[in-house]
């Protein structure tokens, strides 16, 4: 039979070492030991070309302070009418036919230009009607999702160009629940959905043209098998702790009859 020592001794054990798994973290990226560095790997990334329902945003500068301010009182209106929260951001969105919808300029094709092409268009446009006129264009809902293994986040990106390790830093890094070698990103294609396998313990994934994300991608962060009963475990911890406590001051009661 157990002595109650005994029993003490294996409530304590088992809170110690609950206590320890749950802080003991073991994330790994681009782990690739047989590679020596420094090395350099080839760059992956591919210019985003523009979708309908992407949002852009357009600044124009010129001598004609009046087309300047139709401009800035477009976005302003957008921004302020809209009620969703990419709208608020402001800019102009691709309508489902492919165009933007811009003062002076009309209709001007946007979908399946890169943020390059499409700045080159309009100021073509405003070399012919305007003097010493400057556009900027940028990519207003560069957005990236989270889901899976705690993680349900949103992050928007003020760049055209994100790989998915800056994506992933962004949210504070995979916790221990998460598969990093199956690492699953959905991407949204003109025939549907395609997915996606990325492993981030490995150095070679820089030269996947998957290492770079596009706006609108999900990213699933699958859950390790047994991640749901460490999850119990930790919850149980609290509980082994009083139980240990109880079979203690039970222990030191029992010492003194």
């Amino acid at each position: 039979m157990i002595k109650m020592r005994h029993l003490i001794y294996i409530c304590a054990f088992l809170v110690v070492a609950l206590l320890h798994t749950s802080c003991y973290r073991n994330i790994r990226y681009v782990v690739d030991d047989k590679t020596p560095l420094p090395h350099q790997y080839t760059d992956s990334i591919q210019d985003y070309h523009l979708q309908p329902g992407d949002i852009i945003g357009i600044s124009l500068i010129s001598t004609n302070n009046e087309i300047n301010q139709m401009f800035t009182e477009r976005n302003s209106q957008q921004q302020m009418s809209s009620g969703s929260s990419s709208n608020r951001r402001g800019g102009y969105i691709v309508s489902d036919s492919g165009y933007v919808l811009l003062p002076i300029f009309g209709n001007v094709m946007a979908s399946g230009k890169t943020i390059s092409q499409i700045r080159s268009s309009i100021q073509h446009q405003a070399d012919a009607k305007l003097i010493d006129a400057v556009v900027s264009v940028e990519l207003l809902n560069f957005d990236v999702y989270f889901i899976g293994a705690s993680q349900n986040t949103r992050v928007n990106f003020d760049k055209t160009s994100v790989n998915i390790l800056e994506a992933i830093a962004q949210t504070g890094g995979i916790n221990y629940e998460a598969k990093r070698r199956k690492i699953i990103v959905i991407r949204k294609s003109p025939g549907g959905h395609s997915l996606y396998n990325i492993d981030v313990t490995d150095r070679h994934i820089m030269e996947a043209t998957q290492f770079y994300l596009q706006p609108g991608d999900i990213v699933y962060l699958e859950p390790k098998r047994f991640a749901a009963v460490t999850n119990g475990l930790k919850n149980y911890t609290t509980v082994l702790s009083i139980v240990s406590s109880a079979l203690t001051t039970y222990y030191l009661i029992s010492r003194l009859k």
